[in-house]
């Protein structure tokens, strides 16, 4: 199975009008029960951790919007203040990207700072803006430290606070 580079295989977005207006991202609590669980866990270790966030986009009136839908961490190695896909995960990873259902799409990523608060870094921004390249798409930031969670968009260079619904 040949895998897949996210940027040559966009999911259709659909029209469909959004839940709640001015909204622009979606995510059901449990999906943050996970992102917190996994922040927690590289907490107990003293490393910081990431994942991806699977999901759809939507088109309306207003624009793009996503509703997320679950998560793929994988293995990782890093340290208080940096993380990466470790080699050993990276098959992992392209496997689950192979696998993204007829219309999912990578809507996100999410990781976590140790005690700093939640906040794009220059590192996170080149991340946000190398993923997404100024189009729809979202980073979370958990810091289990000070109990904090932030949502931002993907606007080019200084990602801001993203409009999101947590959905029970």
């Amino acid at each position: 199975m040949t895998p897949r580079i996210l940027s040559s295989s966009k999911a259709e977005i659909v029209e469909r009008p959004r839940r709640v207006p001015n909204a622009d991202f979606f995510v059901p609590s449990g999906m943050v029960d996970l992102m917190v669980d996994h922040a927690e866990a590289g907490l107990s270790e003293n490393v910081e951790v990431l994942g991806l966030i699977v999901g759809r986009f939507y088109r309306d009136a207003d624009g793009v919007y996503a509703v997320a839908e679950r998560v793929i961490s994988v293995p990782t190695v890093g340290d208080e203040f940096s993380v990466a896909i470790c080699e050993s995960g990276q098959p992992e990873l392209v496997d689950a990207m192979d696998d993204l259902a007829e219309g999912e799409a990578v809507v996100g990523w999410y990781h976590s700072h140790l005690g700093i608060g939640c906040f794009m870094s220059d590192t996170d921004v080149r991340t946000q803006d190398g993923l997404f390249g100024g189009e729809c798409g979202f980073a979370v930031v958990v810091d289990p430290v000070k109990g904090e969670l932030a949502f931002f968009d993907s606007n080019p260079g200084e990602p801001m606070p993203a409009r999101t619904i947590i959905m029970e």
